[in-house]
């Protein structure tokens, strides 16, 4: 039963995440401003993965520190459980409680579980599904995505596959997701055609040559020595690309020794981790192009968000939500998936005889203004967790929802 909400008062909301990255904190200042409810965020204070920065607790939102703690599993699975989030939400029973999503998080479990006895609205903020999945995976996760009152979802992708499952398409919410659009819209506008040149000269860039860029943590799942391999090929055709990487991870050293193997040390240059926007903004805007090999994600947003066309494998099932945000040929391109050759030649056309990218710079930029952003995020959020706790203006009536979905709209993809 929905709780009984006091038209004085403004709804108290609950939010558990295993912690808050650093590209959160835009999203999660937005939502502590808006003055329809009240947020507390459960995290904790710690990463819970290697080289991933965090940001300072939300300003505006009342933060509680909610340790994570692992129970490990065989075939190296991983639960994690935070009962400081589970004990807050039983004795303040806030009015509409968001939960991290994962099947692997206890939490989830507990809080829907907590929901269902005590009459609270609980939603899963989750990915859903990227591809198709059966059996006892996928008996798992409906239980707990059934035991929600309904889903917060990342892309349209997922939500069409959820629906194919089975599951209510009014109970599934897609609220898309952003970075500090404002941040880099401030930094895209200083930054001159004069610096970028100024950069690619730094980094031993003629004229002739072009530059491609990798930006995030150099983990396996990104199949950067894949790509370097695929370079390989371009330069063995006589096009001499650069390729500039910025980013720190498990993977440097072997992209470091696999770069001198194969004859690229010349073209390759690792920057390193980078936190200052003003930095990624210059090496994002002097490149012609971004790849993400594999699991694309937050560096597709990030792209785009600089004019910068994006090229990604067609597996979709492959990459994280934000894949969506790349139509063909308009803000990036598909190459089929472990075909080399076919990502090198996606990479040639892309490039030679002159880059494309300024033909598809205003389209990379309407992206992100028109869905990617921390308003429209914002504003889908609240949007959601009003169907489940009806604001009332002073007068008693229902307040009217944005039209923050009608400005967002359905996403119509291609991946060839």
């Amino acid at each position: 039963m929905m709780n009984h909400i006091d038209k004085h008062r403004r709804p108290l909301v609950a939010l558990q995440q295993a912690c808050i990255p650093h590209y959160r904190r835009c999203l999660y200042e937005k939502l502590g401003s808006d003055r329809r409810f009240r947020f507390v965020v459960f995290a904790d204070p710690s990463a819970d993965v290697p080289f991933l920065p965090l940001a300072e607790a939300p300003r505006h939102c009342k933060f509680e520190g909610a340790a994570q703690h692992f129970i490990r599993l065989p075939f190296g699975l991983s639960l994690s459980w935070q009962p400081t989030a589970v004990r807050a939400v039983v004795r303040n029973r806030p009015d509409v409680v968001i939960a991290q999503g994962s099947p692997y998080d206890l939490t989830a479990w507990a809080l829907t579980l907590v929901g269902r006895f005590l009459g609270l609205p609980v939603l899963l903020w989750t990915h859903g599904l990227q591809g198709e999945e059966s059996g006892l995976k996928w008996t798992v996760r409906a239980w707990l995505y059934r035991l929600s009152r309904g889903l917060l979802l990342y892309g349209d992708h997922a939500k069409q596959l959820l629906i194919s499952k089975g599951l209510a398409a009014d109970r599934l919410h897609v609220i898309y997701n952003s970075l500090d659009d404002c941040e880099q819209a401030a930094v895209s506008q200083r930054i001159t055609p004069e610096e970028c040149e100024a950069f690619r000269r730094s980094i031993g860039i003629d004229s002739h040559e072009r530059l491609i860029c990798f930006t995030g943590r150099l983990q396996p799942v990104k199949g950067l020595p894949w790509l370097l391999r695929a370079l390989n090929i371009v330069v063995r055709q006589g096009k001499n690309i650069h390729f500039v990487i910025v980013g720190d991870g498990s993977e440097r050293p072997i992209l470091e020794s696999l770069a001198e193997e194969l004859g690229l040390t010349r073209l390759v240059h690792f920057l390193g981790a980078v936190y200052d926007e003003s930095r990624i903004g210059l090496v994002l805007s002097a490149s012609d192009l971004a790849v993400v090999p594999s699991g694309a994600g937050l560096s597709v947003m990030h792209a785009l968000a600089y004019g910068t066309p994006v090229l990604l494998h067609d597996d979709i099932q492959d990459h994280f939500p934000e894949w969506e945000a790349v139509k063909e040929g308009e803000t990036g391109w598909f190459y089929r998936n472990g075909d080399l050759s076919d990502c090198a030649q996606k990479i040639i056309d892309a490039l030679f005889p002159s880059p494309r990218k300024p033909a598809m710079a205003a389209a990379c930029r309407v992206m992100i203004d028109h869905r990617y952003n921390t308003a429209t995020h914002a504003e889908l959020f609240v949007e959601a967790i009003t169907k489940y706790c009806p604001l009332t203006s002073p007068s008693g009536t229902e307040q009217p929802l944005s039209d923050a979905i009608q400005r967002a709209g359905p996403i119509e993809h291609s991946t060839r």
